[in-house]
């Protein structure tokens, strides 16, 4: 109990850290949950100004998210290759998505999921082939307004580096520790300052590390001195 009410503590000092001095993001009100699942899939491994770009120039290139649906994955991977890592993976994920959904639905459109109960759409998702646990829960949290918090890999890495979750965690449990302690209203502005922050050489995580290492120092001398 004692080593995971400090983890509790690291968790919300981190999200108090990253939100100081910045405006609290809003999420984005998506017209088509498609564009969403695009979005989503390329910043799993992307940057947030590598994710824009790339989402534009697919945007651009292609007539429509259907003519992305039945692209070939050499053509995706030559459109997003300088603006997401594992192009080729992201391609293959991109029309694994699609092309189940146009399977379930005979068309690109979500109507009826964004109506469905929020247990329920979580289902759809998770049947969908090649959805990830991210994607879910940035669909989740974006178009059905479910407490999500959406972390990839490199998030969570991010996280075990600085100590802010326990490291014995699989990604499933990290994922759902983080959901626990950071409340639904602020949920998306933790993922999108978690996003930058994991992207920073001088992280604002560090911090936590740092203070721990001061903390330590200072008790170790206290007690020399006794």
């Amino acid at each position: 109990m004692k080593s995971s009410s400090q983890y509790i503590q690291r968790l919300k000092k981190l999200y108090s850290i990253l939100k100081k001095g910045s405006d609290k993001p809003k999420k984005p009100a998506y017209d088509d949950p498609v564009e969403a699942i695009v979005f989503a899939v390329l910043s799993e491994n992307s940057t947030e100004s590598g994710t824009r770009s790339a989402l534009k120039k697919i945007q651009s290139h292609f007539v429509d998210f259907n003519d992305l649906r039945v692209a070939r994955t050499e053509e995706i991977v030559e459109v997003i290759k300088s603006d997401v890592t594992e192009a080729e993976k992201c391609a293959a994920r991109l029309t694994s998505i699609l092309n189940s959904i146009f399977q379930k639905y005979d068309c690109l459109s979500l109507e009826d999921f964004m109506s469905s109960r929020k247990k329920a759409a979580r289902e759809i998702l998770e049947k969908l082939n090649g959805m990830t646990r991210f994607v879910s829960n940035y669909i989740m949290l974006t178009i059905i307004n479910a407490h999500s918090v959406p972390i990839t890999e490199k998030m969570i890495e991010h996280l075990k580096t600085h100590k802010i979750v326990d490291p014995k965690l699989d990604n499933e449990q990290i994922t759902a520790f983080v959901e626990r302690y950071i409340s639904a209203a602020n949920a998306y502005a933790f993922y999108t300052f978690l996003w930058h922050d994991s992207e920073l050489v001088s992280s604002k995580a560090a911090q936590i590390t740092a203070d721990k290492k001061t903390n330590a120092g200072a008790k170790r001398k206290a007690k020399a001195k006794k």
